[in-house]
C-alpha cells in the first residue's frame, strides 16, 4: 500500500524566522509602527499573512496593502533566507526511497514554495507542490490540504494512509477536516499544548522521528 506524506513548510521543513519576519516589521514600518517583540514576531509564522496583520487591528483594505508591501520586500530577500531543519533532508530521502509520495501542502505562494524547495535542494523529492493563490481564491490550509490530496490521486480508501506534518494548529485541523492523520513538529513554531489541542495523532521532536512512525516501525 503506497503511503502519502504531506508537509507544511515553514517551521517543518526549513526555519525562515530572519526572512519572514524582517517582512512584517518592513511592512508595519510602512504604516509606522514598529515591532521588535520576538514573540509577537515568532507568533506571525505559520498563518496567512492577512490574519497576522488583521491582529494589529487593521480592516481588510489595509492588510491587503500591507501583505503587498511585505511581498515587495519578500521577492527580494526574505525567500531566499531559509534554512533547513537538521535531518530534513535525510528524512525525505528515507520516505522517497521507501516510495512514498511526497507533497507540500503551504499557506505560502505555491511559486514561492517551488523556489524555496528549489534553493535549499528539497525539491527533487516532492511529487506535488501546492501553495495559496496570489488572489485568495485558495489560501486556507484545509483547501491547500485537498487540492495536494486531488494533485496527488488518492482515494477515499487511501486516507488512513496519508500523514499531513506541520507545526501550528491549523496543520492538525486541516488534516483531520481531509481525514488524514495529524502529525505535529515540536521543533516548528507551534508548542505541543498548541498542537494536542488542535487534534496531533503523533507529536515529533524531530524530523527524522516522522520516518519510523510512518513506516510503521514504532
Amino acid at each position: 500500500m503506497t503511503k502519502y506524506v504531506l508537509f507544511d513548510l515553514d517551521g517543518t521543513l526549513n526555519d525562515p524566522y530572519e526572512g519572514i519576519t524582517s517582512c512584517i516589521k518592513y511592512a508595519l514600518a510602512s504604516v509606522g509602527l514598529e515591532e521588535n517583540d520576538p514573540e509577537k514576531l515568532r507568533s506571525c509564522i505559520g498563518p496567512p499573512l492577512r490574519d497576522t496583520f488583521a491582529k494589529y487591528g487593521f480592516d481588510s483594505e489595509k492588510c491587503e496593502e500591507l501583505v503587498a508591501k511585505y511581498r515587495e520586500k519578500f521577492l527580494v530577500t526574505g525567500i531566499h533566507q531559509n534554512v533547513p531543519y537538521e535531518g530534513t533532508h535525510e528524512m525525505l530521502n528515507a520516505l522517497h526511497e521507501h516510495g512514498c509520495k511526497i507533497a507540500l501542502a503551504s499557506c505560502k505562494p505555491e511559486h514561492a514554495c517551488k523556489i524555496i524547495l528549489e534553493e535549499t535542494g528539497m525539491l527533487k523529492f516532492f511529487d506535488v507542490v501546492s501553495g495559496a493563490t496570489l488572489d485568495k481564491t485558495l489560501d486556507t490550509k484545509p483547501a491547500i490540504i485537498k487540492l495536494s490530496l486531488e494533485r496527488l490521486g488518492v482515494k477515499e480508501e487511501e486516507l488512513e494512509h496519508v500523514y499531513m506534518v506541520g507545526d501550528r494548529d491549523m496543520d492538525m485541523i486541516g488534516a483531520h477536516e481531509n481525514k488524514t492523520v495529524a502529525v505535529g513538529c515540536l521543533y516548528g513554531y507551534g508548542g505541543e499544548e498548541e498542537l494536542c489541542e488542535a487534534g496531533a495523532d503523533y507529536i515529533i521532536k524531530g524530523p527524522l522521528e516522522l520516518v519510523d512512525i510512518v513506516l510503521g516501525k514504532e
